[in-house]
């Protein structure tokens, strides 16, 4: 993607010479290490959201893709602001793919990449990064994991077989092993202490019941203990490769040097059939499906609600996306003003839509003094009521698409983040012209449009609900909504 900003709207301008001069006098000065943070910063001054955005649409992006003989299929964007390149590889591979009772596997898998390979160790990995000023940094989530590499262009081809190297080639160390099992228990122990991340974990369970979803990407306790090293190794094996992979790269790049790159790099590695998981059906909530977590200790009540959402590729999505800031995104959103604003029982109220390749959690959350949890649970639910019967208005609805006008351009202006859109359009599905036209999308959404998508995935009356609360403070209270389940931690 070629983007050209400048402060006085004009592409080559003396000022933009003179900034551009001002960088390569700073490389000189200052290590490596940190002429990747100048640049980023320079740049955040230099930009210019209403040079870069057309009327309805992001500049067309400038990119080409290609698949090696392998499978590996390849995106390249052109982005010439900064002498920078991002790689992100994303493996079709998330916690949704953990076996039954081996949950955690997934991430563990991700986070050991790093760990060392056949021809580096771990020190040597963090030491090459670091020497040029880059980052390197391994994320897996429910329905994929990442690679992610960013570094001065004239560290492509550093940053790239790093890429290759920690995710072809990793060793998987038993103390390796034992190290980040270790970490990964002694997190999910310390959740005990943080009433938000226990809400979260019994409500994807209710949620979920069997499904993969009803566990996050770090496992339990129980099943970390139980992976082998052995399993290690088969779940990389069996999921690791091209033909279930794509790599992104975007920066100040010539595309055919690149990809001649890419293919010297990533073309012997082989391709094997990639292991299809069947997953369950998500179920549908009937009536208030409430439990109340007791932890003794608590003054306030962490409130979580909610029900099924939708897919990523969900048509939709752009809609819901507007309902939700309308909602609970912000201090202008309804629940923040009826609940904080007006009714002062809560510092913070906010909702969601966690769009997934399956159906991803629509969820409430909030927060109030055990005293008035229920009160402020009851005005939640007026609240999705409301929204239910249609009472959505144009300036809530035009007060939505500013934010998102507004506030889409901050999130592509650095190659990394461009890697992680395009990537994201790729993985989901989605049209190819589905950034470009991403402004154009929320701008064409209408009153009938939102109106459609409230009607047809809003669900107020089938909810999940999650209370992590003194039990005994608000346990009668709480049976006037419907039965209720008593857990401990």
């Amino acid at each position: 993607m070629t983007l050209r900003h400048s402060l006085d709207g004009r592409r080559g301008s003396p000022y933009r010479l003179f900034l551009c001069k001002s960088m390569l006098n700073i490389t000189k000065v200052y290590s490596q290490r940190y002429v990747l943070i100048i640049i980023m910063v320079l740049f955040s001054l230099l930009t210019n959201n209403k040079h870069l955005w057309g009327e309805e649409n992001i500049i067309p992006m400038k990119y080409q893709k290609a698949t090696l003989d392998n499978g590996l299929r390849i995106i390249m964007v052109e982005h010439h602001e900064l002498p920078v390149v991002a790689i992100e590889m994303l493996v079709k591979v998330g916690s949704a793919h953990d076996p039954q009772e081996k949950q955690g596997l997934a991430n563990i898998v991700a986070q050991l990449l790093r760990e060392g390979t056949h021809s580096k160790g771990s020190l040597e990995i963090s030491d090459e990064i670091d020497f040029i000023g880059g980052t390197l940094n391994m994320d897996c989530e429910y329905d994929s994991t990442s690679v992610t590499a960013t570094a001065l262009v004239k560290h492509f081809e550093t940053i790239l077989n790093l890429v290759s190297e920690i995710s072809r080639f990793p060793t998987f160390q038993p103390k390796d092993i034992e190290f980040h099992r270790d970490k990964a228990i002694t997190s999910i122990i310390r959740e005990k202490d943080n009433k938000k991340t226990i809400a979260s974990r019994h409500f994807s369970e209710m949620l979920y019941g069997t499904h993969p979803y009803a566990h996050p990407p770090i496992g339990t306790v129980e099943d970390l203990k139980a992976i082998s090293r052995n399993e290690i190794i088969q779940f990389h094996k069996n999921h690791y490769l091209p033909n279930n992979s794509i790599l992104t790269v975007v920066g100040d790049i010539n595309p055919a040097n690149i990809l001649a790159a890419i293919k010297e790099t990533f073309g012997d590695w082989k391709k094997e059939d990639v292991q299809e998981s069947t997953l369950p059906s998500i179920l549908k909530i009937n009536g208030y499906k409430i439990r109340l977590v007791d932890k003794p200790d608590l003054t306030q009540t962490e409130i979580r609600l909610g029900h099924p959402g939708i897919k990523r590729d969900d048509p939709d999505y752009f809609s819901l996306m507007l309902l939700n800031y309308i909602l609970g995104k912000g201090p202008a959103s309804r629940l923040y003003t009826k609940i904080r604003a007006e009714k002062g029982l809560t510092y913070g109220a906010k909702s969601r839509f966690d769009a997934r390749k399956l159906r991803g959690p629509f969820y409430i959350r909030t927060y109030s003094k055990n005293e008035t949890a229920i009160e402020t649970l009851r005005l939640v639910l007026d609240e999705l009521r409301k929204l239910k019967s249609g009472s959505v208005t144009r300036e809530e609805l035009d007060d939505a698409k500013s934010y998102y006008v507004g506030h889409f351009p901050l999130s592509m202006e650095t190659p990394a983040q461009i890697a992680s859109k395009i990537i994201e359009q790729e993985f989901y599905g989605l049209p190819e012209d589905y950034v470009e036209k991403y402004l154009k999308n929320i701008k064409a959404v209408s009153m009938e449009d939102l109106n459609h998508a409230i009607k047809r995935i809003l669900d107020p009356h089938n909810l999940v609900i999650v209370l992590v609360s003194k039990a005994e403070d608000i346990l009668e209270e709480a049976k006037a909504l419907g039965e209720v389940e008593l857990k401990g931690l």
